[in-house]
């Protein structure tokens, strides 16, 4: 569906609020809190999707709200949306989906929240304040300056938020081994993370070392990011005998893929383990939310994860 763009906002430096509805001011869509949207971007010759959580709970469907930070060494969709796009452009987005919602059983609920991913934990936290249920809320970043949605937060869960700071005096990190353990015999006890992938990895393999069931732990990830250390990672595919460079912004999956081999995928979100591949060779950085730590010395997920510069990587394809 085609939407107009109604109103921008900086919420902080590097994160922008974005709200968007029908031309003709017609209702949107339903959706339940947790839910996104996929945008289609004109970024070069074509066409690049990119999926962003929805802010609300759901219950006003006449316009979208999302929040986009900006990524300056990723694949262009965030430098796009916060300094190409402009109030009155249109943007073709689909109907929003839920892959992130509440958990029906859960007789508490604990929300974990790292920067821009407070997103989705917004509208989750708010229907779960309006039918009474038992939550907890987490929010961490770099500083005050760097928290989305800080003062609505404070106002709305000031009695079940915790807020936490990595950079500057009076810095506290979340403890999450303090927090797993707290709730790990909690059977009924569901928790939910949506933030950087070294924050919802560091919350699952806490998790399973210390046995919690796995469904009870949700996430929401969007699929491949790139760091600004990120350089080119050359590639040998022993079986294959293909050979290749692939430059940060780019899968090791798609230029694989590229280059004419067959690799069996599914998710491309580094969640569900389709694309593993054993390696021999070279220094994988692991970025899926999938392989426990035993599985990470001989295996990596080409959909999401990289790979050190200074050695090839050479997997067994």
């Amino acid at each position: 569906m085609l939407l107009r763009v109604l109103q921008t906002e900086a919420l902080t430096p590097s994160i922008r609020l974005i709200r968007l509805g029908r031309p003709d001011k017609a209702p949107l869509p339903g959706f339940h809190p947790g839910a996104h949207v996929e945008l289609g971007l004109s970024l070069g010759d074509g066409v690049t999707y990119r999926k962003y959580s929805l802010v609300s709970d759901g219950e006003d469907a006449s316009t979208y709200e999302i929040a986009v930070k900006r990524a300056a060494h990723g694949r262009g969709g965030s430098v796009f949306m916060h300094d190409g796009l402009s109030v009155g452009d249109e943007l073709d987005v689909s109907p929003p989906i839920n892959e992130f919602g509440i958990a029906p059983t859960g007789s508490h609920h604990v929300l974990i929240a790292g920067g821009v991913g407070i997103t989705p934990m917004l509208g989750i936290a708010a229907r779960l304040k309006r039918s009474g249920a038992s939550y907890e809320l987490h929010y961490s970043a770099g500083s005050a300056a760097d928290m989305a949605f800080l003062d609505r937060v404070k106002q709305d869960h000031a009695e079940q938020v915790q807020l936490y700071f990595t950079r500057g005096e009076g810095a506290r990190r979340m403890d999450l081994a303090a927090l797993l353990e707290r709730h790990q015999g909690q059977v009924d006890t569901h928790l939910y993370v949506c933030g950087p992938g070294s924050l919802i990895d560091a919350v699952r393999l806490a998790g399973e070392a210390r046995g919690v069931n796995r469904r009870r732990i949700h996430f929401e990830s969007f699929g491949p990011s790139w760091n600004a250390t990120d350089g080119p990672v050359r590639v040998a595919m022993s079986e294959s005998a293909i050979e290749l460079e692939v430059a940060p912004g780019t899968t090791l999956l798609d230029a694989m893929e590229a280059a004419g081999a067959w690799i069996p995928s599914d998710c491309k979100r580094g969640e569900c383990g389709a694309c593993i591949a054993s390696y021999s060779g070279g220094r994988p950085i692991h970025r899926d939310n999938c392989l426990t730590e035993e599985q990470r010395t001989h295996s990596l997920c080409p959909c999401v994860s990289w790979a050190s510069s200074d050695e090839v990587l050479t997997l067994q394809l």
